[in-house]
């Protein structure tokens, strides 16, 4: 751990990232305690709403379903966007495969369990086959261009949900508030933003490389989430601690909730 967040670690550029090493890092084997922390917040928050969510974006999506999959039966229309192309086509390849695809039925299991649906037999593949028709695009995007899906996006989307990507694409904070403004601000007014990110984090380990991480506090993220637009009142964050994630380069993470004014 003190070693991933001293200042001079070696980090590696996203030139070297691997999607399967990130999968294989923290979603082959199990779901971890800090991902059913943040998938109770997620489900919870969603349950909350009166209605659904015509269109919701998930921004940042990596390699990853369980976040889609959770806000499949909140929302008529999502779409995914990432940097890189790697994390899409792991994407693409899970939407194309159908049930054959098993990678990610120990997450909606979870999910279903939570949301206190009793996993009877078949459940799972219609979860995720319904998921499958809610997505619509997935988008190749740069949180630091001005306006990273494209001006018509500005003020578009009803949901954002971001986990763990904006604090991940540099170890610049200046980068990262210049990142945030950029995606908040295809939130339209009124629009709800559940935002995931590492605390006290410089750097994060896939397989054998780190990479960076901007070492953000609560501070940092409530600043930065009301000067792009959020409510004061409506701001919401919890620090959870996942000590056991230190091999990882982080002992807790960041899980923030916010309405735009």
């Amino acid at each position: 751990m003190s070693n991933y967040n001293a200042p001079n670690a070696r980090t590696a550029d996203y030139s070297e990232w691997c999607a399967q090493e990130y999968f294989d890092t923290y979603y082959r084997e199990t779901v971890l305690a800090d991902e059913r922390q943040v998938l109770a917040f997620e489900l919870d928050a969603l349950a909350e709403e009166r209605s659904a969510f015509g269109h919701a974006l998930e921004y940042g999506c990596g390699p990853t379903l369980h976040r889609a999959i959770a806000a499949a039966r909140h929302a008529f229309r999502i779409d995914m966007a990432d940097r890189s192309p790697d994390n899409l086509r792991q994407i693409r390849r899970w939407l194309q495969a159908g049930s054959r695809d098993t990678d990610w039925n120990r997450f909606t299991r979870f999910i279903l369990e939570y949301e206190d649906r009793s996993v009877e037999p078949g459940a799972i593949e219609r979860r995720e086959a319904h998921t499958r028709k809610v997505i619509r695009e997935l988008r190749l995007s740069d949180a630091r261009c001005r306006y990273p899906l494209g001006v018509d996006r500005v003020a578009f989307y009803d949901l954002l949900i971001s986990g763990f990507c904006l604090d991940a694409i540099s170890g610049d904070k200046r980068i990262w508030k210049a990142c945030m403004g950029n995606v908040l601000a295809m939130l339209r007014s009124g629009g709800l933003v559940l935002m995931l990110a590492l605390h006290r984090c410089r750097a994060y380990r896939v397989a054998h490389r780190l990479f960076p991480c901007a070492d953000l506090t609560q501070d940092d993220l409530f600043a930065s989430l009301l000067a792009h637009g959020s409510r004061r009142s409506s701001i919401e964050i919890e620090l959870a601690a996942c000590p056991d994630n230190a091999v990882y380069g982080y002992s807790g993470i960041l899980i923030a909730r916010a309405r735009k004014r």
